[in-house]
């Protein structure tokens, strides 16, 4: 008998253990796939070294690599301050180069939410807190390999995916307050709702407002006033309103404007139904289960909303369980209702990942408590699954494509050999082609954006690459107007270049030091992509 009670708690301790070793070792592992099949070119590659995805290694490069200055750069009109920029600077110290960089941000964005969801699971008391957390990311990994957005959008930065982390975050903070931890962890939440807010807007529709509107209906549907005084009812609204200063401070952080202001009407209701409705049948088309099992909780979302309203018991689900259930609803609601009269904006999947991803975290918090002591080794399965699934896919394309350790495409070594030993190094270029090129030349080229118009394109850039006279021009493949830079413009202020090269799908237009001139008009500022 001795000998029996010294050995059980010896093996639960054992297996606890071991579980705890594969809720850490799994989720890493699938993250350690995606960055395998980022390295052998995978598609989900192709978002993350376009225009757009070289804004922070740019940016960053400019900054801390060639003595730039912050107050000339046109940010994106959604400028990432927080938290990708402490993200993205840990990334440049890291790795020796933007493809490296990109990389390692993903990374280190996967484990920040891994570390998010599981700090917020314990928050709510989940005591499979680690293996919530683990199946999630797995999961999200696993998604994220198709390459399909807004799952893909885990591994890129500057892309949204940073608010949602911080929301969980600001939740934790809150639900920490409510639960008496006392006004430091509201200061924090209000303080995440700040940052977030100045650094993506979509933060006070996705997160700070729909949690002021379910903290508010919780207290008055339970008649909880913290403490009996009503004046306490104000307390959910005040990290919105830290998220709404948030939004008003941007034009005083920010050199230059860009941000959207978003037009609303009746009129493009139809259209923008269209649109959701079109990303929506290509999630279906490619991940159908997962449409589905979205369509599940959501089911279970607006039951437990309905009992929650009438005063019942949400299905012996935890109150705060499922008011984050009622969270998501009213986030869900807000954008859906945002984006279908907004008429200057397109409908993109990125808009939506709270919408998506929620589902994602919230389902096996309910797994868990649901099914209590079996919940563990359930999820465990379902992560080892998941990492299987996104271990064999990686495996398929490492032996299909090997590893590139640097990235240097065949139209950039071409545009180097070209310009090598010429002394030429400042040239225009469209706005998809400049970042890529000078990102990733071996010359350190800075090219200039242009427009059709052959106008500057201050656009996610810094005016310090806009020059009087240029070198070279770069003409790339037909773009959509006004990108395309239309050579004969050029020829017609210039005359012929002294040489021409053509490297694949792209024309370098050799002038002669400071030799190229262009039509110097009005800035583009108003140019919308």
């Amino acid at each position: 008998m001795p000998f029996g009670n010294t050995v059980n708690p010896l093996f639960l301790a054992a297996a606890m253990s071991t579980r705890t070793f594969a809720s850490l070792l799994l989720p890493l592992f699938a993250v350690a796939c995606l960055v395998v099949a980022y390295l052998t070119g995978h598609e989900l590659r192709a978002g993350m070294v376009n225009a757009d995805g070289l804004y922070l290694p740019t940016l960053f490069d400019d900054l801390l690599r060639h003595g730039g200055r912050f107050s000339t750069w046109y940010l994106t009109p959604v400028p990432y301050f927080f938290p990708d920029y402490p993200m993205f600077l840990a990334a440049y110290w890291l790795g020796p180069d933007a493809y490296l960089q990109i990389v390692i941000f993903s990374a280190l964005q996967c484990v920040l939410l891994l570390s998010a969801i599981y700090l917020f699971a314990r928050t709510l008391r989940i005591e499979a807190a680690l293996p919530c957390a683990a199946f999630s990311l797995t999961l999200l990994a696993w998604l994220a390999l198709s390459a399909r957005e807004p799952f893909v959008l885990l591994l890129w930065n500057g892309w949204h995916f940073g608010g949602f982390i911080v929301t969980l975050l600001a939740l934790a903070a809150w639900q920490r307050f409510a639960d008496g931890g006392g006004y430091r962890a509201l200061g924090l939440a209000c303080a995440l709702a700040f940052l977030t807010t100045l650094s993506d807007s979509l933060f006070l529709l996705q997160a700070a407002v729909p949690l002021a509107c379910a903290a508010s209906a919780r207290m008055l549907l339970e008649r909880d006033y913290l403490a009996g005084r009503r004046l306490r009812l104000a307390l959910p609204w005040m990290p919105a309103a830290a998220a709404l200063l948030g939004h008003m401070s941007y034009k005083v952080v920010v050199p230059h404007a860009t941000r959207y202001s978003a037009q609303m009407d009746l009129h493009h209701l139809a259209a923008n139904l269209h649109d959701l409705h079109a990303i929506a049948l290509q999630l279906w088309n490619a991940l159908p289960l997962a449409v589905l099992c979205w369509l599940a909780l959501f089911v279970i979302a607006l039951a437990c909303a309905v009992r929650l309203a009438l005063r019942r018991d949400p299905f012996g689900l935890p109150r705060p369980l499922a008011w984050l259930l009622v969270f998501w609803l009213i986030s869900l609601a807000g954008q859906v209702a945002v984006s279908l009269l907004v008429h200057n904006l397109p409908m993109a999947a990125r808009y939506f990942i709270p919408a998506a991803c929620w589902p994602i975290l919230l389902a096996p918090m309910m797994a868990a408590h649901l099914l209590r002591g079996r919940a563990p080794a359930l999820l465990l399965a379902g992560t080892l699954a998941c990492a299987v699934g996104t271990g064999v896919a990686t495996l398929r394309q490492w032996q299909a494509h090997p590893i590139e350790r640097a990235y240097y495409p065949e139209d950039v070594a071409c545009v180097d050999r070209a310009l090598a030993g010429t002394g030429l190094r400042y040239g225009i270029a469209q706005y998809w082609d400049a970042k890529l090129f000078q990102g990733f030349s071996h010359q350190g080229i800075v090219l200039a954006q242009h427009l059709e118009s052959l106008e500057e394109l201050p656009w996610i850039t810094t005016t310090r690459y806009f020059r009087p006279a240029y070198d070279f021009a770069l003409i790339g493949p037909k773009a959509p107007p006004p990108h395309y830079i239309p050579p004969e413009k050029l020829v017609a202020i210039n005359g012929q270049p002294a040489a021409q090269v053509r490297c694949g799908g792209y024309t370098l237009m050799l002038y002669g030091q400071d030799k190229l001139k262009v039509t110097r008009g009005a800035v583009a500022a108003r140019w919308k992509p």
